[in-house]
């Protein structure tokens, strides 16, 4: 009981400010109860009226009135709190609610405790001071209940009343009011202990629930906040920008390589390097900006500013405190970043959008190379909403009839037979037009659409290959997603041959180096296993990119195709002539056809025939043409005369479109 009787324990307890949080709750509980306010004024006007009409004391109007004037102020006090904007971190608002609360309860307690005093003094041993006395002693009671979690209000209230009315009682000198005097005297003590008890457990369960929500809304291993406490202070930010004239910028983080560190090093050294990022990315933030880690590796910094250089330098900022290796031990790890941020309200005005926009352009970043910044433009979600729509218009296109192949003729200029025609597929949307292959093949490769596009696509080339004459085969692309699925690609092509009756042997599938980086060991397997049926396996676009001649060693080819660089290059660049010379004889040394892609001029035919390289592919013999146009062409010799002809008709040569994987 020392404790919370102890001059120096009370009066700290009495005028200390709770948190501004909790203080604002607590404030705010008291203008939420006013049907209790109103009915201990009722009660009040009540019993001071039926005391008034008992004894015919004036003095008793003066009291009514004054409980009425007191309950009026109380009432208008809620009214205009309720109509006011209540903030939560308004601490100045706060404290004036609470004056206010604390003048109105002071005040009708000031006029109980007088009203008791003045009812024991004036009226005594009668049914009037009977009435007030048990009226004042529930109403002493009454305050350990409504208001403990206010001290200041509680024990000012309980004060004002109890002490007029004690000393009243104790005037009397008699032992009927002196035992209970004595007994309001005990309920007042215990009184101060309840509003205490009930306080420090108020304060105690708040700041137990504000570690809880801290854990909640706090990363556990970067002690930044996390996406939701994010998201949070983000729509507190944007509520209201354009009217203070502010920007808000989103930037998003994410580490490049990091899983290699991971894979490497193990989780706690990634761990270590996580919690270093939070930290450098800190360091660099201004007050008032915000940091949080909302995935694995990606990290977003909220920063508020006068205008967008702000932003652009906080980025670039946080972008060179990845230039210094993050150290574990006695390791040096190095991990760069991708950034790409959005400003709002250029850029968005809602959290969605500001996400969105931001998260577009991070992708950017990392699509130009890693290792960049990129500022959020229209452009960039022009394309993501393209890619978008494509990807699920491509999911349609095979069964509403969209997808069409065209053929280009392999040539042997000797003879100007086509020897082999190659499938490209080509996809004609019914509102965007004609999509191009650079564009819609990689979409069907991520979504995984090209197993099934490529299926049809090898069934179609081969239906249309057997009203071809049997001397001329087709030659058909793969995906290095295709290959993936190993056995069931070998399936699908035995399949598809066996179905429409071609022969094997008139049947090239044309692969790139992509198919062999990937797994290499896997894909011999699987070349064999189609070698073996009797199919042809060419490599496309041979010379480029990471092409080893260690391919031609490893893996059973029976065709190479000299990239279309090489055939262009080769009217200006003895270098290339050079390159192209000693494929050709590599090829020839291994019995390997070589077909030269990309042929549009006569000269090039020349220099390419003087390799002894006599297969020929591209505009200066034919472009590539439908069904039924490719019929005719290669029932007959194909002379470069005629194939120049085709080419004025169809207008200047272009580079060739990316080939379908199938």
């Amino acid at each position: 009981m020392r404790n919370y009787f102890s001059k120096a324990g009370i009066i700290s307890w009495l005028v200390s400010v709770p948190e501004q949080k909790l203080r604002f709750e607590l404030v705010d509980a008291l203008y939420n109860t006013p049907k209790s306010i109103l009915a201990a004024t009722i009660a009040a006007l009540s019993v001071v009226a039926i005391t008034f009409a008992m004894s015919d004391d004036y003095v008793y109007a003066g009291i009514f009135a004054g409980f009425l004037a007191v309950g009026i102020g109380r009432a208008g006090a809620i009214h205009l709190y309720f109509g006011s904007r209540c903030d939560v971190d308004d601490s100045e608002a706060t404290a004036r609610w609470e004056r206010s609360a604390l003048v109105g309860a002071w005040a009708f307690a000031c006029l109980v405790g007088f009203t008791g005093a003045y009812t024991v003094a004036v009226h005594p041993d009668s049914d009037i001071e009977l009435l007030v006395n048990s009226c004042v002693m529930g109403y002493i009671a009454g305050i350990s209940s409504r208001n403990a979690s206010r001290p200041i209000i509680s024990i000012g209230q309980v004060s004002l009343t109890a002490f007029p009315f004690m000393i009243a009682l104790f005037s009397r000198a008699d032992l009927v009011h002196f035992v209970l005097a004595t007994f309001i005297g005990i309920l007042y003590l215990s009184i101060i202990v309840i509003c205490r008890s009930v306080f420090d457990n108020i304060v105690s369960r708040h700041i137990a629930f504000r570690r809880i929500e801290s854990i909640a809304r706090r990363d556990t291993l970067t002690n930044l906040w996390n996406r939701t406490a994010l998201i949070e202070l983000l729509e507190k930010r944007l509520a209201g920008l354009a009217d203070r004239g502010e920007i808000v910028a989103l930037i998003m983080i994410d580490l490049d390589h990091f899983k290699d560190i991971n894979d490497t090093f193990g989780h706690q050294t990634g761990d270590i390097v996580l919690k270093e990022v939070g930290d450098r990315i800190k360091s660099v933030a201004r007050p008032g900006d915000e940091v949080a880690r909302i995935g694995g590796d990606e990290f977003v910094a909220m920063v508020v500013g006068a205008d967008e250089e702000q932003a652009r330098t906080t980025a670039e900022r946080i972008f060179a405190t990845f230039s210094n290796p993050f150290v574990v031990g006695i390791s040096r790890h190095f991990c760069g970043a991708s950034i790409g941020y959005a400003v709002a309200p250029k850029d968005g005005s809602t959290t969605e959008e500001l996400f969105r926009n931001a998260d577009l352009a991070l992708y950017e970043a990392k699509q130009a190379g890693r290792a960049h910044i990129v500022r959020h433009t229209v452009a960039i979600t022009e394309r993501y909403d393209r890619r978008v729509q494509l990807e699920h218009d491509l999911q349609f296109a095979l069964q509403n009839g969209e997808m069409e192949l065209v053929y280009q003729p392999i040539v042997d200029p000797r003879s100007g037979r086509a020897i082999c025609c190659e499938a490209l597929l080509r996809w004609h949307h019914p509102n965007l037009g004609d999509i191009s292959p650079m564009e819609f093949v990689p979409l069907a490769e991520a979504t995984g659409l090209i197993v099934p596009i490529g299926a049809w696509v090898v069934a179609t080339a081969c239906t249309e290959a057997t009203h071809w004459p049997k001397d001329i085969s087709v030659a058909v692309n793969l995906s290095a997603v295709q290959f993936r699925r190993g056995a069931d690609l070998v399936a699908t092509v035995v399949g598809t041959l066996a179905q429409t009756g071609l022969a094997a042997r008139r049947l090239e599938l044309e692969i790139t180096e992509s198919v062999l980086i990937e797994d290499s060991s896997s894909a011999l397997m699987i070349l064999e296993q189609l070698r073996g049926h009797g199919i042809g396996i060419s490599l496309d676009d041979f010379g480029t990119g990471f092409a080893s001649l260690a391919y031609l060693n490893d893996f059973p080819f029976s065709k190479i195709k000299i990239d279309r660089k090489f055939s262009q290059g080769i009217d200006t660049s003895p270098r290339t002539g050079a390159i192209i010379g000693g494929i050709a004889k590599t090829t020839r040394d291994l019995h390997i056809e070589l077909v030269a892609e990309g042929v549009e001029t006569e000269n090039q035919l020349e220099r390419m025939r003087r390799f002894g390289i006599n297969a020929m592919q591209g505009f200066l013999f034919c472009r590539p043409l439908p069904a039924h146009e490719l019929r005719q062409v290669i029932s007959a010799p194909i002379p470069s005369d005629a194939a120049k002809h085709n080419v004025i008709k169809a207008g200047p040569a272009i580079a060739r479109p990316r080939k379908a994987a199938s």
